[in-house]
């Protein structure tokens, strides 16, 4: 029987309780900070698109009015005009 060797089993040893509380918790403020970083950069771009929407329709919104007060203007302007070619 020389031709037979024994093996040991080398186990890996279990963590202690506090070591898995130790690693549960390191996890958890990984994933937090995960959260809160995406959490935050998400907010940031949600304020951003808002305000340049907001921005944009202000923009459309003083357009139409310049352009509705020229028309008005351009429409008083050639009343005018035409009550001046009938007087005279």
């Amino acid at each position: 029987m020389a031709g037979l060797e024994i093996k040991r089993i080398k186990w890996v040893r279990t963590p202690s309780f506090t070591e898995s509380a130790e690693t549960w918790r390191a996890r958890r403020q990984a994933a937090r900070e995960h959260f809160e970083t995406f959490n935050s950069a998400a907010l940031s771009a949600f304020k951003s698109i808002s305000a340049d929407f907001a921005t944009g329709m202000s923009s459309i919104a003083a357009s139409a009015a310049v352009k509705r007060i020229q028309d008005a203007a351009k429409a008083k302007s050639a009343e005018n005009a035409n009550a001046i070619d009938m007087l005279a």
